[in-house]
């Protein structure tokens, strides 16, 4: 009987060390490697996959946790090829089924349930990401000419901008904020356009928005510090209508994205701090002596810096927003909660393989230690085999985002966007019209 004791609990020790289903990361690596090579399409027919559906026209017909963040991967990508109304249906149906990680207001330790793996439950998303959502879609309705549709996404944009500022937690979003200010001030709120260019502003100068600010502060009045500062003490121009203009949006690259890490118990210990509940002691009789925890490390992607050309005159450009060095920021402020998270689940492991152990030792016999050892790693690898960090997050959102603005004669133009990095160069021409008075907005978005 012994001797089928220990063959029972070693094979069930193997298939549980052995066990285990793919991750999203896992799922998302193969539409990853598409795009990083340019084919946007190969990685759109990736990402349909995970969504269950067969073409870029459909949407589940019902979501789990993994479309809910697929949906918004591939609203990124069809951006890429310029299908805009696909991009805004797909990253409006998101936003519907993702909620926000909220862990300014986590007391007792229960992030630790949003950091791992578990397919009954939704994808939460952390703020930078969220508010990425609302400006990554005005992009859209900008790029189709449907200025109302963007102001719709610029006060979903400021609604979560303020309710992180409720709840204490930094307002990222500059690159949203410089859009909303476009939008308003084409739709003649002057005021209103001004409030979101001081926001932009925060990202520090920005030589784009000089014309348009000292062209709106003539008639409106707002002021605020960074305006003020640009504005200076010279006199300002009376109220003058908006110009004939070509705004060019380009979005490049992809932020950095989670990806398993180990990391010793004690280091862990040093860095989770007062996060931990429960006695670290315990640890001492597991098995495993590292913390697994999903950690943030760079995409590798290839799209670095970009200009525009117009009519071949090549136009001033700003580097907005880094949507990667905000998603950083903002984990390095969480990465405490999280370790603290891992190793107080680990405690719990330990506790039980402990129970395991000492029922094993009482029930084996002669060979109770080795049976209890047996069950023992049974039990925490069992609990392991369930505990897997979860690597989920928006893997195609752009890293960098830069704008410019030229003042052009009314009728047709080509704009020409070159976007460069280690070992790329892509060209893309844009024809428009511009009627006077108007603005045309190019996007190009290019996630390789």
């Amino acid at each position: 009987m012994s001797r089928s004791a220990l063959l029972i609990a070693s094979l069930l020790l193997f298939s549980l060390f052995g066990s285990g289903c793919a991750t999203y990361s896992e799922r998302i690596e193969s539409a990853t490697e598409q795009v990083s090579v340019g084919d946007y399409r190969g990685g759109i027919a990736d990402v349909n996959e995970i969504l269950d559906v067969g073409s870029i026209d459909e949407l589940p017909e019902s979501w789990d946790s993994e479309q809910s963040l697929a949906v918004l991967e591939r609203g990124s990508l069809l951006q890429a090829i310029e299908d805009y109304k696909g991009s805004a249906r797909d990253l409006g149906a998101g936003e519907t089924e993702i909620e926000l990680l909220d862990y300014k207001n986590d007391v007792g330790g229960t992030i630790g349930e949003f950091i791992y793996s578990d397919s009954a439950k939704d994808y939460r998303t952390p703020p930078a990401e969220r508010l990425a959502l609302n400006s990554v879609n005005m992009l859209n309705y900008l790029a189709l000419g449907n200025w109302s549709g963007a102001a719709v996404e610029a006060r979903s944009f400021t609604v979560m901008r303020e309710y992180l500022e409720s709840v204490g937690l930094e307002r990222p979003g500059v690159f949203g904020s410089y859009l909303a200010g476009l939008t308003f001030e084409r739709l003649g709120e002057g005021n209103r356009a001004l409030r979101y260019y001081e926001e932009a502003m925060a990202a520090g100068v920005l030589p784009t928005l000089r014309e348009p600010v000292t062209r709106l502060a003539g008639p409106n009045p707002y002021r605020g510090p960074r305006i003020r500062e640009l504005l200076g003490d010279g006199p300002l121009p009376g109220g003058s209508p908006p110009p004939t203009e070509i705004i060019t949006v380009v979005s490049l690259g992809r932020v950095p994205h989670k990806v398993p890490e180990r990391m010793p118990i004690g280091a862990a210990i040093g860095i989770a701090g007062t996060f931990i509940t429960g006695n670290t002691q315990i640890l001492a009789r597991s098995v495993f002596k590292v913390v697994v925890y999903p950690d943030l490390v760079p995409s590798g992607s290839h799209a670095r810096d970009a200009t525009v050309d117009i009519d071949g005159r090549k136009v001033p450009i700003d580097r907005v927003a880094s949507i990667g060095a905000d998603i950083r920021k903002e984990y390095d402020r969480l990465k405490p909660r999280i370790i603290g998270a891992a190793l107080t689940r680990m405690i719990t492991r330990a506790a039980a393989a402990e129970g395991a152990r000492i029922a094993g030792q009482q029930a084996g016999g002669g060979l109770g230690s080795v049976i209890g050892l047996l069950a023992a790693l049974g039990t925490e690898a069992a609990l392991v085999g369930l505990d897997k960090p979860d690597t989920r997050s928006w893997t195609m959102l752009a890293d960098h985002v830069l704008i410019s603005r030229a003042i052009v004669e009314p009728g047709e133009h080509t704009v020409s966007v070159s976007v460069t990095g280690p070992g790329l160069t892509v060209r893309r021409d844009f024809q428009l019209t511009v009627a006077k008075g108007q603005a045309a907005v190019v996007v190009v978005t290019e996630p390789r």
